[in-house]
């Protein structure tokens, strides 16, 4: 039986409170360990589409080549392949990821990395090299040399499930010459093991890469948010008499500024009849008062890449048939996204209902033609890692996947050049505006422009 607290000495008391309090108070809950994640995506993500392409690829082994290192970072920055990045979340060079359905010292999924090389490493940074750690940080069963693989692949060529049509699944072309990695991989494969064919294995992972998981499509809307950052900056820079890389230079600036590794594709900002033109990327022109300027810019983020598109009237105000045919295009757009219908709808039908929107409008140019001539491309397409990335065009857009929706109207003998072009994720109710936030109507990019000039922050051109 316990004595009062009062009648024993002051340690004793004193250690008898901790004591009462350790055993009555409350357990706090354990905070659970967060999820490993590799490049912002959980590290299960990586696995479990590793998973999901061996059991689509039974037949045979399944190699993913990574891009290898060539200039030590002289004459450009390393990125690491798509589908490669995709599966492993890996960025090192030199890598390559083996699935084999049959288990290699009780490892079915093995990634060859380069050894370390500390020579190589005073101009490239540290590398992981094929350790314990390298297993835990990437989620394979297992990690080797590169320089192993020849030696794993003639031992499981020697396995009984090899006697049986056993194929080599390679996730790359194996007759493309341009990737002199890939050529080496192809001709060594020939040699050691001539009786396995060859197969190009990339439109397996295409398919999955279509449908983007939550951390994908988070990080899709980072770039999203990054890309729109800089459109907030072009009006701030924006004038009669400026220079396209001007707005170049913004843009870029903004997209490092915010934490975009590079932008996604080369920036495209054309004036007056340069904004009639595609893919113009040359950016070296002045720009005119009365031109419009098109500016189809996409940040990239963790890999993710946006893609997005606004008109800018140089001097702050539309032309009444400049806003005219501006307002045909951003119609042509809400066209589009309200044909689509969930699980039935493919990119054409949207193009579809784009062009019926510009040919419904009175509008006319050239030899009195309706503004769907004047529509040259397509409506749009994939985005993920890549700004066009892969996807089946001929099948309903599935849930999860990311698409732009981009029309646009080029008339170079008047120098109007107009697009309007954002990024969509098509869920199983319907498609839903990741670029929302990024003005597109015409009054609200007026209004940003004359904001803009009444700012005393203002940059000028030199020109101005």
């Amino acid at each position: 039986m316990f004595r009062p607290l009062a009648s024993r000495p002051p340690v004793i008391a004193i250690f008898s409170c901790l004591f009462l309090f350790a055993w009555t108070a409350p357990r706090a809950a354990e905070t659970p360990r967060p999820a490993p994640t590799l490049a912002e995506q959980p590290l299960a993500d990586f696995k479990a589409r590793r998973d999901q392409l061996q059991k689509q690829l039974t037949d045979g082994i399944t190699l993913v080549p990574g891009r290898v290192e060539e200039s030590l970072g002289v004459s450009e920055k390393f990125f690491q392949d798509e589908n490669f990045f995709y599966l492993t979340g890996v960025e090192a060079p030199g890598a390559v990821l083996l699935l084999t359905p049959t288990p290699y010292q009780g490892a079915r999924q093995i990634l060859f990395l380069p050894r370390r090389n500390p020579q190589t490493e005073r101009w490239t940074g540290p590398q992981p090299g094929p350790d314990r750690e390298a297993e835990q940080s990437f989620g394979v069963d297992k990690a080797l040399p590169t320089d192993a693989l020849a030696q794993v692949l003639r031992e499981l060529s020697a396995t009984p499930y090899f006697k049986d049509g056993c194929k080599i699944h390679l996730v790359a072309n194996p007759d493309e010459a341009r990737d002199r990695a890939v050529q080496r991989l192809v001709e060594r494969l020939r040699r050691d093991l001539p009786a396995l064919p060859i197969q190009d294995a990339r439109s397996a992972v295409s398919l999955m890469r279509m449908r983007k998981t939550p951390a994908e499509i988070a990080l899709l809307k980072k770039a999203v948010r990054i890309t729109g950052e800089a459109f907030q900056e072009i009006p701030k820079h924006l004038a009669a008499g400026c220079y396209e890389y001007e707005l170049e230079a913004v843009v870029l600036a903004t997209f490092y500024r915010n934490g975009a590794e590079r932008p996604g594709y080369p920036c495209i900002v054309g004036g007056g009849r340069n904004a009639t033109i595609l893919h113009y990327n040359r950016n070296r022109d002045q720009i005119l008062d009365g031109d419009l300027v098109v500016v189809d810019v996409g940040a990239q983020y963790r890999g993710y890449t946006a893609d997005i598109t606004r008109t800018f009237p140089a001097n702050g105000q539309f032309t009444p048939r400049q806003r005219a045919i501006y307002e045909v295009a951003l119609a042509a757009q809400e066209a589009a996204v309200k044909a689509f219908t969930p699980g039935k709808s493919r990119m054409s039908d949207l193009t579809l209902a784009a062009r019926d929107a510009m040919r419904a409008s009175p509008l006319r140019a050239g030899k009195q033609l309706t503004l769907d001539n004047f529509f040259i491309h397509g409506l749009g397409h994939f985005i993920g890692l890549n700004v066009h990335d892969v996807g089946d065009y001929a099948q309903p857009l599935p849930p999860g996947s990311v698409i732009t929706i981009e029309p646009g109207i080029y008339i170079p003998e008047e120098r109007i050049g107009i697009r309007i072009e954002d990024d969509y994720l098509v869920t199983e109710t319907g498609l839903v505006k990741l670029s929302g936030d990024i003005p597109s109507r015409p009054e609200a990019i007026e209004q940003a422009m004359q904001r803009a000039r009444r700012s005393p922050g203002r940059t000028r051109s030199a020109k101005d």
